[in-house]
């Protein structure tokens, strides 16, 4: 009877892995179909004016590499409004008007704008800035984003009718090569802009906003909407909300925006937490509402995988969990053999995932035999990164499903210094006893498969641990 529960209990997680699977191998085969569409652009004969949102908290290390890359943008600047939207609580604030200052006496239109209080977060903040701007357009950078000098004029070109609501530019990485942190988050969001956002945009599907670095028009905005602080993703929910009311979305992967990648576990588990809890949140907010719109069926089954992708990091570890007596089970006892021939199918899911990362690559480096030998390094560090996280994504996914409300937490940024960083916090190891325990859980698990020569989960298995030990071992050196 517990072999059986077992095995149902297996089946059901690793189903949904399935699923997902199928999602990525839609998404590539989408891709692969469309990327030889041109992106449609017009000649600009006139430049409307721009709003930029600069939203900003606690940035004493990046706020003035940011407005030196904003002051540099290639504009008139009678046309261009700056709003730095400070929300700060510590010295930020006083070095952001010594540079706001300094950019007026320069002839910037630039505004200092702080609210007495957090409400609604980053989002409370875009739409606080959204009252007050006069522009056509809205661009808006994160603090950690350096915007090429003609990424106004580059991404307008992408406005080619008046139903274009926003223009998304993918983003570039300063500090790729800092650890196995950042090569994982190098791959993983290099897949999403080349293989996701690329492939949606080009075959006609829903993409979304990345929440910096990019253009909306303002009218969308205001029609959608405007911004709503109810999820953590407000940038996610924004996007399908005006695009369910018809407005189209363009992707320019040419126009590449450069950001810093988190390079410690502590600033890596906000990051995740905030974009896995905020995309469960808004897909309980929307998913129903996409299912009742006048839109093709394709269209509402690629929005449906977008929005439930997150939930997958849960049927990873539990899948995992239960695969360990699963393993003991087929070798002691010789019931359910068919089923264990089948277990084997997670290498047909690995591989699937491989060669989606495999495309993303291939579409930088140009040639096959690059791409091979950099994806065949990458893509274990992407794995058991993305492995060891999976408890902690998780307990994102959990508290978004019940509901239990949490703050933005904003990412660090060290500017690509080593220097102390008053934002960083020494890890308390206690905090990481799950990831303990899950390390010798897998551990354990791995030594069974080798003394019972079983291989067909040793590979699951051998992740799983390296993940674990790999992301305890950061915090313990952080």
């Amino acid at each position: 009877m517990i072999a059986l529960i077992l095995i149902i209990a297996y089946c059901f997680f690793f189903f949904f892995i399935a699923l997902f699977s199928l999602g990525q191998l839609a998404l590539i085969i989408t891709y692969l179909r469309n990327k030889n569409k041109e992106n449609v652009k017009i000649e600009l004969n006139s430049l409307p004016k721009i709003t930029i949102q600069l939203p900003i908290y606690n940035e004493r290390f990046v706020i003035k590499r940011l407005l030196e890359a904003v002051s540099k943008l290639n504009y008139p600047k009678e046309k261009l409004e700056i709003q730095v939207l400070d929300d700060s609580d510590d010295d930020t604030s006083m070095l952001a008007q010594q540079l706001v200052d300094k950019l007026r006496q320069d002839a910037f239109l630039i505004e200092h704008i702080q609210r007495k209080n957090r409400i609604g977060f980053k989002a409370g903040a875009l739409q606080n800035g959204l009252n007050l701007a006069s522009g056509e357009y809205i661009a808006i950078f994160d603090a950690d984003f350096i915007p090429d000098p003609n990424f106004l004029i580059d991404s307008l070109a992408y406005f080619t009718h008046e139903k274009i609501g926003m223009v998304q530019s993918r983003w570039g990485h300063l500090n790729p090569r800092d650890s196995w942190l950042t090569r994982a988050q190098e791959l993983g969001l290099n897949c999403h802009f080349i293989i996701d956002q690329e492939g949606r945009s080009k075959g006609g599907y829903f993409i979304n906003f990345n929440g910096t670095a990019g253009i909306w028009r303002k009218s969308c905005i205001e029609d959608a909407g405007a911004w709503e602080a109810d999820t953590l993703t407000e940038d996610l929910d924004l996007s399908y909300r005006a695009q369910m009311k018809g407005w189209q979305f363009n992707f320019c992967p040419d126009i590449i925006s450069p950001a810093e990648l988190p390079d410690q576990v502590s600033a890596l588990k906000s990051q995740q937490f905030r974009w896995i809890k905020g995309g469960v949140e808004t897909s309980k907010k929307l998913l129903g509402k996409l299912w009742e719109c006048p839109l093709p069926l394709s269209k509402k089954l690629f929005g449906t995988v977008q929005l439930l992708n997150n939930y997958i990091y849960g049927f990873i570890l539990f899948a995992g969990m239960t695969s360990v007596p699963l393993m003991i089970l087929k070798n002691t006892r010789t019931e359910h053999h068919l089923f264990f021939n089948w277990s084997s199918l997670f290498i047909i899911v690995l591989l699937i995932n491989f060669f989606y990362c495999y495309i993303s690559v291939l579409h930088d480096k140009k040639n096959t035999f690059s791409a091979l030998k950099e994806i065949l390094s990458a893509y274990p560090i992407a794995v058991i990164v993305s492995m060891g996280m999976s408890y902690h994504n998780m307990i994102a996914v959990f508290k978004g499903i019940n509901g239990q409300k949490s703050a933005f937490i904003r990412t660090p940024k060290f500017n690509e210094s080593k220097v102390y960083n008053p934002y960083s916090r020494k890890q308390k190891l206690k905090n990481y006893v799950p990831e303990i325990l899950l390390f010798i859980y897998f551990l354990t698990a791995s030594g069974i498969g080798i003394y019972f020569l079983d291989f067909g989960f040793l590979i699951y298995h051998v992740l799983m641990t390296a993940g674990f030990g790999y992301i305890f071992y950061r915090a313990a050196i952080e």
